[in-house]
């Protein structure tokens, strides 16, 4: 708590509290270091975040291709025909 009595904002709060100040909408996806399977979720509006998730989606695909469509990317998949000694 504060000198005022008023206890500290968690990081998720202070980046709602920041990101509000200075963006109309805005969507935050955090990952605890204990828990790896889930996650917290935070936006401004649930319509504006669908679309800015949709964006973000089409974005990391293209970041993931290098920038190539889906339809130019072929993954080769090679098998690694030695064995390990034990």
């Amino acid at each position: 708590m504060d000198i005022n009595g008023i206890p500290p904002l968690s990081p998720l709060e202070s980046a709602k509290a920041i990101l509000g100040e200075h963006f109309k909408n805005y969507v935050i996806i955090a990952q605890d270091y204990d828990s790896p399977t889930s996650y917290e979720v935070a936006f401004s509006d649930p319509y504006a975040a669908h679309g800015l998730l949709d964006c973000a989606n089409i974005y990391h695909q293209q970041y993931l291709n290098a920038g190539l469509d889906d339809e130019d990317v072929a993954w080769i998949w090679e098998e690694d025909d030695e064995e390990e000694e034990d």
